[in-house]
């Protein structure tokens, strides 16, 4: 109980419990991928799969995005102003608004499968079709399931938002898997049928979470209720709160459409660059397969960050600003930051070291070459995936919503304009070089108007960041050596090179541990207090 008070305290422990339980999740995602790559045995087959998923995923961040950060911050507000009766209104209201727009974007996704699907893929588009058609199921339940953890993310509940994102992912590895195989290796039928369980899953493992997620939500309601009962003031009316969540949702679902607007470009403008830089197709399903497979599945390490933090960020910071309490709002700004920089840019690093063991050990690749300088130019994109949300979403808790919207789509545009110019130019590299123009604009005119309206230095962010760039130097230069030795994890029996590449990461990482530790990063990032016995006389 002590525990859980402290995570509800600090926005470093709320924002790493709501990581931790997204790692979970993302780590058994990596792990079953591995398999399963095996399962479809196809590059086609994958960049299907990874195609569809960045369709869902722009649906479903754009018909719901907005809702559950709307649910948090309200339901954080009214918490702090002991008001249980709107608190419970909330809950009301945030179950019946988050079905209706999950239903409309479910029959939007399920009406366009058969127009999208030419556009995206230039073989099997029946499979890709009948693949989105399957998906829309989720972007009915998943928005359910997100009310709920939009609700006990105001109420600062992290661990069960942690352990729900967990719980759903190993519901679905474990339905994907056995029934995957069931249908592949027991029964005989087509592979393309292990790709439609796949998608099938994520529906399944859904209402698996929001059945387990009613269970904890049975017991803590409980607790609302009765401090409803003692309460002597009354609610807020429904229409002023149903009308509140859609003012505060708006913003966010605007973000959510240019924010996710990388899985669209990815999905089909980046094939139509790809073909102007005159690839043949086999190196265009390559690619796409490490993009939109791989790519996501690995990048999805450090962009875990954004959305564990981004949990933290709005119940922590709303209270602070509830409470005017602007010490502590730059505090909490300045320490998320800290943290997601402090973690991130190592991880981002690490990608990009070991881009083709990843590929080599880990993964079906028709072009091992190929695949691995692809993962290591998206090594760059998951590192901005991880900076821009966060700064973004700061900009959304501190009220700075129409500037910060405005530079998103200023940063899609510039994106959506240069991805099939630059790429046709630059082939794969020249995707990742727009984002690093689009994204960098963003972050730095946010963080710059954030310094400016709050008064916030960010000169210790800076010194930090001058220690990380040692940390990745000292990694660099390790790496390095062991590969020069043979420790590269890139030829040789896959389990082999398996073991290498896992040596070779042990040392490398231990070496940027150990000078983090002489730079005291981990003190000044996460408040860690070391006391070292003094010796006697000194």
């Amino acid at each position: 109980m002590q525990e859980s008070s402290k995570i509800k305290k600090s926005i470093i422990l709320s924002g790493l419990v709501g990581t931790g339980g997204m790692f979970i999740a993302k780590l058994i995602g990596i792990v079953y991928a591995i398999p399963f790559s095996s399962i479809l045995g196809s590059d086609v087959y994958m960049g299907i799969y990874g195609q569809a998923y960045n369709i869902y995923s722009y649906v479903l961040s754009v018909f719901t995005a907005g809702f559950p950060f709307a649910i948090a911050t309200l339901v954080a507000r009214y918490t702090v102003l002991k008001d249980a009766h709107t608190v419970l209104l909330i809950r009301k209201i945030a179950f019946v608004a988050l079905a209706l727009m999950g239903f409309a974007g479910m029959l939007l996704m399920f009406g366009l499968s058969g127009v999208l699907a030419p556009l995206m893929v230039a073989q099997s588009s029946d499979v890709m079709a009948r693949s989105l058609q399957i998906l829309s199921l989720a972007i009915f339940f998943v928005p359910v399931l997100s009310a709920l953890r939009g609700f006990y993310q105001g109420r600062k509940e992290m661990e069960q938002y942690a352990f729900s994102q967990a719980f759903e992912q190993v519901f679905r590895v474990g339905f994907l898997l056995s029934i995957s195989c069931l249908f592949v290796y027991v029964i005989g039928l087509e592979r393309k049928w292990a790709l439609y369980v796949s998608v099938l899953s994520t529906s399944v493992a859904a209402i698996a979470a929001i059945a387990q997620f009613l269970a904890f939500d049975k017991r803590k309601k409980q607790e609302i209720v009765l401090e409803s009962q003692t309460q002597k003031k009354t609610g807020i009316a429904q229409n002023r709160i149903a009308k509140e969540m859609f003012i505060l949702a708006i913003p966010y679902m605007i973000s959510a459409i240019f924010g996710y607007s990388q899985q669209i470009f990815n999905a089909i403008l980046l094939p139509t660059g790809l073909h102007l830089h005159q690839y043949d197709e086999a190196t265009i399903s390559t690619i796409i397969s490490a993009t939109n497979y791989v790519g996501v599945k690995i990048t999805a390490i450090p962009m875990i960050l954004a959305p564990g933090f981004t949990a933290a960020i709005i119940p922590h910071i709303t209270e602070a600003l509830t409470r005017k309490d602007w010490a502590k709002t730059r505090k909490n700004v300045v320490d998320c930051i800290n943290v997601v920089l402090t973690i991130g840019i190592p991880v981002s690093f690490c990608i990009f070291l070991y881009a083709g063991p990843i590929n080599y050990t880990l993964f079906y690749t028709g072009n091992l070459d190929m695949s691995s300088y692809v993962l290591a130019w998206l090594s760059i994109e998951g590192f901005l995936g991880t900076i821009s949300p966060v700064t973004t979403n700061l900009m959304m808790a501190l009220g700075l919503k129409r500037t910060s919207l405005r530079r998103m789509m200023i940063s899609t545009i510039i994106k959506g304009v240069l991805m099939v110019p630059l790429t046709a130019i630059f082939g794969f590299a020249g995707s990742v070089l727009t984002s690093i123009v689009g994204d960098g604009y963003l972050i730095v005119f946010n963080l710059k108007e954030v310094r400016s309206v709050y008064q916030i230095r960010f000169h210790k962010t800076l010194q930090i960041v001058s220690r990380l760039l040692l940390v990745i130097a000292s990694m660099f230069i390790v790496c390095t050596f062991l590969n020069w030795i043979g420790l590269n994890g890139v030829d040789g029996s896959k389990w082999i090179a398996f073991i290498k590449m896992a040596f070779n990461g042990l040392l490398t990482l231990g070496a940027g541990v150990a000078v983090a530790c002489f730079m005291h990063l981990p003190q000044a990032v996460f408040h860690i207090h070391i006391h070292l016995p003094r010796r006697k006389g000194a």
